[in-house]
This record gives structure tokens, sequence and C-alpha cells, in this order.
């Protein structure tokens, strides 16, 4: 084992993603460590050989696992586009340098067939052109002289005259400012006192702002993220990394833009919380979300538009997945009969659950449940990756009813925006709330309508409904359900507004579910996302952990209101 604790001196990580230059990265990638320590062990005057050896041992260990502040604790500071003056302005314009290279080119030539007609004598011709070739040579020549420098150009060497190129700075500040790589692989003794004479010297990783100490650990801290599975992608080295950095460079002389070259790796979150997290529970269809944003233009949609989203984003995705879909991917078997098991929900995440909530649809998302097949969770993120290629960078287009188009952008975290935070949805609680409401798999009968007793018997039949949903991906019986046709936090909308929906049944026919809001407690803590009722793969039935406990004191007849 060897871990490398690298450590943000200002508390700041200022790095771009690879695939957008207006994000920010983290955590940190284990390339981007690799690429810091090629920079110092290329930058001594004579680059050591145990060192270049060191280095060559780790570029060929698998990914290793991750210790860092997780996304819900990483603050994100907004990108802005700031306009800085380029820096190869020059007093010699290019034109120039091409007309004296080609001079030059054509009186070396001639330079030596005279020198080799002559017998290697030096003849006044051979003198006259060896004049001629030092006086192309004198670029001195061209500036000195008062008068002869191009004014333009002169110019351009001030700030004010250069032109500015658009740049983004983003950067995010963890909770903690420590990062830990740990590879599992034992290096020998001399590649150990290598990398750390290496990670001594090691000063940024990513922005010349992020200023770093690095250091090998005797021991690793219990790791926040593993590789090989998971919706998080980061960038890792592989055997032949150096030599490729060396290719580039020799390409790119550091002045132009280039590329970091990698391998993408799955990474998935751990649970930290150790024992606590054996009293935990978790529902069947909860996993890991692929987060997509709605762009700022776009972000007033309600929430009421739930479905007609989710459908869009599965219809989206099955475009670009190959066929067959799996039956994880698609919800159904070969026979078109429902799956069983759990397959991928198609989730909308509005802007609720805090005191300026709007009901606004933030952005969309894709989850994968923990218990997912291999295959099917591989067709996700490929159709994914496809639909990305498909449009103009990288964004997803999504093409909603009436012909609205969308163009989503696939967001890795942390995020802004805390409705995108899988946190926010995934928190263990013993609370919830419906954020869209839930569909009933029955009709409890009519809940407006008809003689108290028989109101008091449909709402009663409606909480049932809401216990059985629970139980049937997987969660304990709740101690108490309320439910109701208002929204139960802020931002949510009445169960009247949303859409109808309806669903075929197993004989044919098209059935119409009820929907209504409920807050649920649990006497263990559940963790999310938790997504109930019918509609549950559609975005309907989005739960949200409450920090503490939320009742609504009465929330019979429809008459339930938020207590905050």
């Amino acid at each position: 084992m060897i871990a490398v604790e690298v450590t943000l001196l200002t508390g700041r990580y200022v790095a771009t993603a690879h695939h957008d230059r207006r994000e920010h990265e983290w955590p940190p990638h284990p390339a981007r460590l690799f690429s810091a320590l090629v920079a110092t062990w290329a930058d001594a005057d004579v680059p050591d050989a145990d060192e270049r050896h060191a280095l060559e041992w780790l570029e060929g260990q698998a990914a290793p696992a991750i210790t860092a502040s997780p996304s819900a604790d990483v603050a994100v500071r907004r990108s802005v586009s700031h306009f800085v003056p380029v820096n190869d302005a020059s007093v010699v314009a290019g034109a120039q340098y091409r007309r004296r290279d080609e001079q030059l080119d054509d009186h070396l030539d001639e330079f030596y067939r005279e020198l080799e007609s002559a017998g290697g004598e030096v003849t006044r011709a051979v003198e006259r052109l060896r004049d001629k070739i030092d006086k192309e040579r004198d670029v001195a020549s061209m500036v000195d002289p008062v008068g002869a420098t191009n004014p333009k150009a002169a110019v351009a060497l001030l700030p004010d005259g250069r032109g500015k190129q658009e740049r983004q700075f983003p950067s995010v500040t963890p909770e903690r400012s420590q990062v830990t790589f740990c590879w599992e692989a034992a290096p020998p003794s001399d590649v150990t006192a290598a990398l750390d004479a290496l990670l001594g010297r090691v000063t940024r990783i990513g922005h010349s702002s992020s200023l770093v100490s690095c250091r090998l650990l005797p021991t690793a801290p219990e790791p926040t993220m593993r590789p090989g599975t998971g919706t998080t992608i980061l960038r890792c080295t592989q055997r032949g990394q150096l030599a490729a950095l060396e290719q580039m460079y020799a390409a790119h002389e550091g002045t132009r833009p280039r590329a970091m070259p990698f391998v993408g790796v799955r990474y998935t979150n751990v649970d930290t919380k150790g024992g606590a997290a054996s009293a935990v529970v978790r529902p069947d269809v909860a996993g890991e979300l692929v987060v997509f944003e709605l762009p700022g233009d776009k972000r007033h949609l309600p929430l009421t538009r739930t479905v007609e989203c989710a459908e869009a984003l599965r219809g989206a995705i099955f475009y670009h997945a190959d066929d067959p879909l799996p039956e994880g991917l698609s919800g159904h078997l070969p026979d078109g009969r429902p799956s069983r098991d759990p397959h991928i929900a198609f989730l909308a995440l509005p802007n609720v659950g805090h005191n300026h909530a709007d009901g606004r649809l933030m952005g969309m998302a894709v989850m994968l449940p923990d218990g997912l097949d291999e295959a099917a969770a591989r067709a996700a993120l490929r159709a994914i990756g496809l639909w990305e290629r498909a449009e103009p960078n990288g964004q997803c287009r999504l093409t909603l009813l009436g012909g609205a188009v969308l163009d989503l952008q696939r967001k890795q975290p942390p995020f802004e925006f805390k409705s995108l935070e899988p946190q926010s949805w995934s928190r263990q609680s013993h609370d919830w709330a419906s954020a869209t409401p839930i569909a009933l798999p029955k009709n409890p009968g009519r809940l407006t309508q008809g003689s108290p007793a028989a109101r008091a018997k449909a709402w009663a039949a409606a909480e049932d409904q809401v216990r059985q949903s629970c139980a049937h991906v997987g969660l304990p019986e709740p101690a108490t359900v309320a439910v109701s046709l208002d929204p139960l936090m802020i931002g949510a909308r009445p169960a009247a507004a949303f859409p109808v929906f309806v669903q075929g049944s197993r004989r044919g026919d098209v059935v119409r579910r009820r929907l209504v809001h409920a807050t649920l407690r649990f006497d263990a803590e559940v963790e999310g996302p938790v997504v109930l009722g019918s509609g549950r793969f559609l975005g309907l039935g989005l739960m949200r952990p409450l920090p503490a406990r939320r009742t609504s004191p009465e929330t019979r007849d429809g008459r339930g209101q938020d207590e905050r």
C-alpha cells in the first residue's frame, strides 16, 4: 500500500473540468496528480533516473482509492469570465520572421554549394554569403533603430494594447484541505524513496494558484471514493502515461493548447459512517444519480411538468442505447411484462424544501439502483455518452411535447445548486415529505366527496396505499403516515395541479392513478433517494428528507399545512 496526501495550502482547489473549461474539478483526478509529479521531475536541471523509474511504476498501478471531502461539504465558487491579455505579443510581425527565415534558408543553401565548389576554401563569394547570413540572423537590427519598429506590434506589448482572451478560473473550497490517494500495491523501497523526494518538491496541482504540499502517509484513511463502479468518471493513468506526456510536450512545448492523456475510471462514493450505517435502511430502487442541469434561461418549467420531462429523458436515453435494451434499463422483460427487479428511474429535480423555494425544475437525473446489473448500467452510461457526442459542446438535447427544446448539461459533483446535489435527496433521516405527489397503486375512493364516514375510509385507504408503496421498495412500514392533497413543503405544488397520470393495466385498459402528497416518519433512519408509488420511475413520488421531525398536525380532507 502507498498513500499520498495532498494538502491545499490556500484551502481552495482551482482546476477546470476536462470536458468544459467553465466547470470545476473535484476531487483532483489521479491523472492530474501524476502530471504534477511529472512536471516537477522534468523541471530539474538533470531529471533523476530513479524518479523516472518511480513514475513508470506508479503509472502502471490500478486506479487509487480517494479520501476527500464529499461533494455536499464542498463550496463551489460560481465561474465568471475573465478577459486576460495574450502572452505572445511581438514587436516583429510574423510575416517579417517568415520572410527572413526563407531568405536565410536560401543563403545557407548557396553558402554550402559555393564552399563545396571552392574545395572548402573561404573565397570572397563565400565571405559575402556569410555576411548575408549574419545579417539575416541579426534580429536586433529590426527593432533597435528608432522608427523601425512596427507601431501596432509595439503597442501590443502593453497590457492595454494586447488582445484579450476569455478565461474561466472555476474553484472549489472543500471542508477539509487534505486529499489522499491510496494505491493497493506495495512499491519497492527505492520507488518509495524516489516518490517521497519527488512529492516534497511538488508545489501546485491544477492552476498555478492551487498551491499544495504533498507527502507519503504511513497509513491511509478510510476512502470516500472507490474505483470500479459508479457514475462519477475520474481521469486516471495507464502504462505509457509518462512517455505520452513527453511526446505531447515535444509538440506543444508548454505554450500551445494541449490535453492531458488519461483513461476514464468509474468511481462510487463510500459510506464513511462505519457502524452507524448498519442501522440505516435504503430502498431497493435507490442508487447513484447521473445529474443534468437545465440551462439558466430554461429554469422556468414548473415541477408539474415532471412526468413530461422524465418521459422525454427516458426517450432520449432509449434512442441512443443499443438494441435490445437490457431489462434493467427498459424496465420490461423480453415479452413486454414489467420487470420485478429494480431498474433505472428518470427523475426531475425541483427547487423545493427551503425558505426561498419556488418549485421550478433545476435539472433532471437518471438513477441507477445499487442492485442494477452491470450490463444495464453500462448500457445506460454508454447511451448518455453517445447522447453527449451527438450534440455540440457536449450538451444533451431534450425535446418536449410541442417541440420545446432543452439543452441539458451533465454535471459532476460538487454542484452549485443544492437541488442538484444528490445528498439533498439521499441524506439519512427519520422524516420524509413528498416533493412530487405519489401515484397510488390502487384507487382509495373519493377523498373530497361523500359522507364524512366515506371520506374517512378513503383517506385511511390512501394512507394504507402509501404504506404498501414503502413495502414495495423494501422499506419498513412507517411509524406514521399523513396524506394530503395540498403540498407539504415549500415550493411543492398541489396534487390537483399535476396532469392526470394514467398507466396501462395488465388487462390492457388504462388506469388513472390518484395523486396525493405525504409525510412519513420511520423508526429507523432511511437513506435515499426515496421514490414511491406507481409513477416512481418517471419522477412522481420523489421524497425529500426533512432535517427534523416535521409532521402536519392534521392533513385529512386536504387541509394539511407544512409546519415550519
